[in-house]
């Protein structure tokens, strides 16, 4: 079996990422696996061969609008491909659909992000991606998706493809068997307890509204770091509103970094105050090695994640819940304690306990 798909994740291009990593492993399922990556010309990508089989193949657009059509042209040279699949319903959507149609082979659409909540649709180009969902999706042979709650939200749509539930693969056993490189509380050691933050910096992740929970937490809690670790557009702003705020002495921009389990060992909570999420891997990773969550209700939050059990859970942007969640993790030890030990334990709510059995259930996900 030969597999094209279509994406838009550049760190497939970074040899240490986990992306790349994982299509590695996607590949080794296959004869030939390609991935098309929606690339601007500017950033000098070429061609990469990420294993004997599996290539990453950049667009090297002059900009983002000739995305779709650079895909296209690139995927419709290609022969003997038997699954064309595509990263959402949307851009890459649409360059899968067009490519499998010119090369008369099967559609897949695999979908990581919650576009049926009302937060999504707020901007004006999500609201063009939903028209694209609308086109692609009745069109898709097989449809992949990352949780229960997506599976739910595509129930007004008429579709012909049977639809799996497959998450991104965790390895937790690997990740508890890893050492802390660093303490946290090391690197900050004025601070008492430290909440952690692990995404990006993108409006949707509402950063923002964590900075002014946190805000209200430290007018009783002053020693009490945030620290956020990721990157993304809305850094600037964020770092900004913190001097606003007055709260800049407590909080700390760590920029993207790869060692994310010492941060999950050594903190004291993770917070995450996202509007939407396909599935929250960040709050996987954390929960399993033992990190008490405080998240909104998005992703696997009451799949995997259930109130006042394993985590805490809000509504989304929900400023006192989220204000009043990390309060009592902070006073009530045993609150904590029981988290913590149910967080533990986590692994016991997800389907795939090892790679072997991911990578079957994978594969299968690409039969009609």
């Amino acid at each position: 079996m030969n597999i094209l798909t279509i994406g838009s994740d550049r760190k497939i291009f970074d040899e240490t990422s986990n992306v790349k990593k994982r299509v590695v492993d996607y590949g080794s399922l296959v004869n030939e696996y390609y991935v098309i990556v929606f690339t601007q010309k500017s950033l000098g990508l070429k061609i990469k061969q990420l294993s004997g089989n599996t290539w990453a193949i950049p667009t090297n657009s002059s900009n983002k609008w000739f995305y779709i059509w650079d895909a296209y042209k690139i995927g419709r040279k290609m022969a003997e491909i038997d699954l064309v699949s595509s990263q959402d319903p949307f851009e890459s959507g649409l360059a899968g659909f067009l490519i499998s149609r010119f090369l008369k082979t099967k559609f897949q659409i695999q979908i990581h992000t919650d576009f049926k909540n009302p937060y999504f649709k707020k901007s004006f180009l999500n609201k063009i991606r939903l028209i694209l969902a609308g086109i692609t999706l009745p069109k898709a042979d097989l449809i992949r998706v990352v949780s229960t709650k997506i599976k739910k939200s595509l129930k007004d749509y008429k579709l012909k493809a049977k639809i799996t539930i497959l998450p991104i693969f965790v390895d937790l056993e690997k990740n508890e068997s890893k050492e802390a490189l660093f303490d946290v509380h090391d690197r900050f050691p004025t601070f008492s307890k430290i909440i952690l933050m692990t995404t990006r910096l993108e409006e949707e992740k509402r950063v923002s509204l964590a900075l002014k929970v946190f805000k209200g937490l430290i007018k009783k809690h002053k020693d009490i770091a945030l620290v956020i670790v990721g990157d993304g557009r809305e850094r600037k702003n964020l770092v900004g509103e913190s001097k606003k705020l007055g709260i800049n002495k407590n909080v700390f921009f760590e920029g993207w970094r790869d060692d994310l389990i010492s941060y999950y060992k050594t903190s004291d909570v993770l917070l995450s105050t996202s509007l939407y999420e396909g599935y929250g891997l960040s709050l996987i990773e954390a929960s399993s090695l033992g990190l008490p969550v405080v998240t909104t209700d998005v992703g696997i939050a009451g799949d995997i994640l259930i109130n006042n059990t394993n985590a805490l859970v809000c509504p989304v942007e929900d400023f006192g819940c989220l204000r009043d969640s990390l309060t009592k993790l902070i006073e009530d030890e045993s609150l904590y304690e029981k988290l913590k030990k149910n967080s533990l334990n986590v692994s016991e709510r997800l389907i795939y306990k090892n790679k072997f059995e991911y990578l079957d259930a994978y594969k299968k996900s690409w039969r009609i």
